[in-house]
Formats: C-alpha cells, structure tokens, sequence
C-alpha cells in the first residue's frame, strides 16, 4: 500500500513521547503533527487522558516521515510499555522494522510529584533502553504562560537537552523538534524557515 512505499521511500524516524499524565504530550503531539496549526492545544480544555498509546504518522521539515507515538501518562499501562519500547535494543537489526530513534519527555512542574514521575519515565523509555541522552528532548511544558518560567530538570535529565516551554511556545517547539529530528535523522536535510 501507500505507507509500505512511503516507508520505502524516505528516511522513517520514530519517535516516542512520554511523561506523567496532565503534562501536554498530546497537545504537543496534535501540534506537531499539524504542520499548518499554529497553536499548541487549549490550556482551558477539559483534560482528556490518552488510553495506551496512539501514532501519529506525518512528514517533518526535511521530507523525513515520522511515527510520534504518544504514550499514555497513565502508569495503569505499563504493561503495553515492552511493545511500545520494541526495537529501541534493535538498533541495526534486520528483524527491527521500525527501531526507536528518540524520546521526548514531557512534563508540567506546576504538578509538584512531577518533577519525580519523570525520571521514572526517564528510566524506564531511556536509560533502560540503553539510548544516550543526546536521543532524549525535554519540555517542561507550563499550562501557564505568564507562571515562573524557568524549571530547574531533576538530576536524572542533566544530560538532556531541556527546553522550558508553554502553550504559547510554538516556533520554539517547533524548532527544537525540527533539530531533534534532524539528529536523529544523522543531520542533513534543510531547516523550516
């Protein structure tokens, strides 16, 4: 079909996004994944927990394909996580079809225990799965703009990159993934402008 030639055809990367619930993962998703949005979820709309994991399949900035899987921030499905994490120690490997190329954590340090829950989701999508850090991006993604900015990481993230973002952060956001992405591609390809 058309996805087994896409896949054929470009460089695919995927791409997980996780973190402790309520910390924006989807709406990053959603936004990401709509190169014509221009904004970054509602940070009035009623919380709507994702259930397992859902993908989103799109095209980044350099004509790379991406598959962002957007993991639950319910811990009541962990149990799906091995399936999620497949293929991250298959790196190379024929039988490994899609192998993970990097995790972005997100997470809300207005939510006092989530500065905690995070390495926990560090731990378990990162170092467990044997990716350095440079193959990690953290948002410590406020719901309030105008709140006290800037987020010191807990030690676990020290060796990732971390980028302190809001709803209103959408050329940051942007950009940042745009980088990630051309890292995880190997470099090359073109920047959006």
């Amino acid at each position: 079909g058309t996805l087994s030639k896409r896949r054929k055809s470009l460089r695919m990367v995927k791409i997980l996004i996780a973190g402790p619930k309520q910390g924006g993962k989807t709406s990053i998703a959603n936004f990401l994944a709509e190169s014509q949005s221009n904004q970054i979820g509602d940070s009035s709309a009623p919380y709507e927990p994702t259930a397992g994991c859902r993908i989103l399949e799109f095209d980044a900035f350099n004509g790379t394909s991406v598959e962002l899987w957007d993991v639950s921030g319910d811990q009541q499905y962990e149990s799906c996580w091995p399936a999620i994490r497949q293929g991250i120690d298959k790196r190379g490997s024929p039988d490994s079809e899609t192998p993970v190329d990097g995790v972005i954590l997100v997470y809300n340090p207005e939510f006092p225990t989530h500065d905690t829950e995070v390495g926990l989701w560090y731990d378990a999508f990162v170092k467990n799965c044997n990716l350095p850090d440079s193959k990690c991006l953290v948002f410590t993604h406020r719901g309030d703009p105008k709140g006290g900015f800037r987020s010191r990481p807990p030690p676990k993230l020290e060796g990732c990159v971390v980028h302190n973002t809001t709803f209103t952060s959408t050329l940051e956001i942007r950009e940042h993934f745009d980088n990630f992405i051309q890292s995880a591609v190997g470099g090359g390809g073109m920047r959006r402008k």
